[in-house]
């Protein structure tokens, strides 16, 4: 599973009955930034399980109440839109856990940089039911937030090359798109900087921490042999 790396590819999680539970789910793709993907809604606790397990996956960004219509666990007491089954199994993973519905219109702003946080930090799902209209929306938005030369050509291709409704005669994403290709959301050099460094700052500070206290103790030590 791991060999799917072109943004524009996904898994193909879609079946008539129940979904492979061992496998991510349906339109489930990698995005800009460390380690951050989009999918469609997830299925069970096992999938959200084997997600942060094999896939390294820290939090997840849920763009749809209807996306746990169908989620139902009696380990959990939960089930359906009354007693969300996914925020009980996010806490129980010990997993973040951002509960930001939408309809087709776009987030507020107070949210949308609570996104722009999470994904800058790494190690995010966003998702929405079928991965394709709400979450192409956000993955578009943040993909012009962090990627300087992409063409707003490119980021709409992006989002129909997911299927759904974007090309539909209604246009019923007339919002969403109105939203990514406004200048509201702007290439964000800081964003982008910051979501570079998700991969190396850890390793950055860390090493820095260690030699400081290396050093510190050898001078500990050379002092009391001095002594």
């Amino acid at each position: 599973m791991r060999a799917i790396t072109d943004t524009r590819q996904y898994v193909d999680n879609t079946t008539k009955g129940k979904a492979n539970e061992t496998i991510p789910p349906d339109r489930f793709a990698p995005i800009s930034g460390v380690n951050n993907y989009r999918s469609g809604t997830i299925k069970s606790f096992n999938q959200l399980k084997m997600l942060r397990d094999e896939y390294g996956i820290k939090t997840v960004v849920n763009l749809a109440l209807d996306s746990m219509d169908h989620q139902k666990d009696g380990n959990f007491n939960c089930g359906g839109r009354r007693v969300p089954c996914e925020p009980l199994w996010a806490e129980a993973l010990g997993m973040e856990y951002y509960p930001f519905y939408l309809t087709k219109y776009k987030p507020d702003a107070e949210r949308w940089e609570i996104i722009k946080q999470a994904l800058s930090k790494g190690n995010t799902l966003i998702h929405c039911t079928h991965g394709v209209d709400r979450t192409g929306a956000v993955a578009a938005a943040w993909r012009k937030t962090t990627e300087p030369d992409l063409s707003e050509q490119e980021m709409l291709d992006y989002t129909y090359s997911f299927g759904g409704a974007w090309k539909k005669s209604s246009d019923p994403n007339r919002h969403l798109r109105a939203w990514i290709t406004s200048d509201e959301v702007l290439y964000d050099p800081k964003v982008a900087f910051r979501t570079r460094l998700g991969i190396h700052t850890p390793k950055i500070f860390g090493g820095a921490v260690v030699l400081a206290l290396l050093v510190a103790g050898t001078t500990i030590v050379m002092n009391r042999n001095k002594g």
